[in-house]
């Protein structure tokens, strides 16, 4: 963090000296002095993101507390071919350390309010070849997270709970696929014949193993009893009266051997389908649901999801670049599962509200305000409100 404070200080320091004012700047460390530009024009385009989460839940739950959790996700996309002459390759490396801890101790949910929890260590995240084929096909393989290319819409992004930030969560529950910034092995074919349609197919290496954190996202190997998961997505874009509008579904087919909720039995396959819309209705408004389906209840936790939200973007006159947001979740918990743990699970449901206030193009504030009912499903546990806010920086 020393690093990041000490770039940022120079970087401004400098502000007098560049034609654009720092406040216009994509990154807040500029183009140093014209390096960034340098590199990106030899193929090095070099990231760094850093965003935090502070929380408390205020009131129900288990407990009322608060906490702090951090990510730096950094590294480099390689343009391949004016690297080395590689024709419609690139390369991406990335690292990912998360730090700090997470309220969802004290909520006793199923989702987490602070989507960036989860692992908080130091991370190889991305290290992949992307293959243009064409003009319509692309090949991606390597070490890769399958929410890169499916199940997901930056619309979720704008969430602090994972009930919805990231991809769809009842596939990360069931252990089907995993997400930002677990990393496996995995392979991802597209085919865009034009903008309104694209198709993909995906396979990603699935196991015991997927969410060790202690490896660091430099375990490698393949073992014998590691599964596979199979994606299909269709996507299709079209023109809704002259508005941007999305649909994409697909279908997920995990094979693994998956112990039952009972702990006795196993199941070798696990199917899980899913559908997502959205529709610009008016002007900077953006209306989307997202609903999932899966009919293994002995090894799904939560059989079904259903997602819903709003995206407002310039709702406060003068702030035209600010988003203000507002989501729900429902998600049902499996009879097998309650069965397990002894307990009369039903549904836990998740109502968010939130403003991002984009304070220069780098950089941005977003308070928001959690509410959580029947967190984990049973009732007893009364319903939480958890009061946070997300900041975001881009270096």
């Amino acid at each position: 963090m020393k690093n990041l404070i000490t770039i940022a200080i120079v970087s401004t320091a400098g502000a007098a000296l560049a034609q654009q004012p720092w406040y216009e700047w994509d990154k807040l460390t500029g183009d140093w002095g014209g390096a960034r530009t340098s590199l990106e024009d030899t193929g090095v385009t070099p990231f760094l993101y850093y965003d935090s989460i502070i929380a408390s839940n205020v009131s129900g739950g288990i407990s009322t507390g608060g906490e702090f959790a951090g990510q730096i996700y950094a590294g480099a996309d390689l343009d391949l071919e004016k690297l080395v002459g590689w024709q419609g390759a690139m390369l991406k490396v990335s690292m990912v350390d998360r730090h700090g801890d997470s309220v969802s101790n004290e909520v006793g949910g199923i989702y987490d309010p602070m989507c960036i929890y989860g692992g908080q260590v130091t991370y190889l995240y991305q290290l992949f070849i992307e293959q243009q084929i064409g003009d319509a096909w692309s090949l991606k393989f390597g070490r890769v997270s399958a929410d890169n290319d499916f199940a997901k819409s930056p619309l979720y992004g704008y969430s602090l709970s994972t009930a919805i930030n990231g991809p769809i969560r009842a596939t990360l529950l069931e252990n089907s696929l995993t997400s930002f910034p677990y990393a496996v092995w995995g392979a991802r074919l597209k085919y865009q014949p034009c903008e309104e349609h694209q198709f993909q197919l995906g396979a990603y290496q699935i196991g015991d193993s997927m969410w060790d954190y202690t490896e660091h996202g430099t375990d490698f190997s393949f073992r014998s009893d590691d599964g596979v998961s199979l994606i299909a997505q269709y996507d299709w874009r079209p023109d809704f009266n002259g508005r941007d509008a999305r649909v994409f579904a697909g279908v997920i087919n995990s094979f693994f051997d998956f112990t039952d909720f009972d702990g006795v039995g196993e199941t070798d396959h696990l199917f899980r389908a899913y559908i997502h819309g959205e529709v610009e209705i008016i002007d900077d408004l953006t209306l989307f649901g997202m609903a999932t389906w899966s009919p293994h209840d002995e090894v799904a936790k939560t059989p079904v999801q259903l997602s819903c939200g709003a995206n407002i973007k310039g709702l406060i006159p003068g702030r035209e670049n600010d988003h203000t947001m507002a989501f729900i979740t429902y998600g049902s918990i499996s009879g097998d599962y309650a069965d397990s743990v002894g307990a009369d699970l039903d549904y836990e449901m998740v109502y968010e509200l939130g403003h991002r206030v984009q304070l220069t193009p780098a950089f941005y504030v977003q308070p928001s305000v959690q509410y959580v009912q029947r967190p984990g499903g049973s009732g007893d546990i009364d319903d939480a409100v958890v009061l946070g806010a997300w900041v975001g920086a881009a270096f």
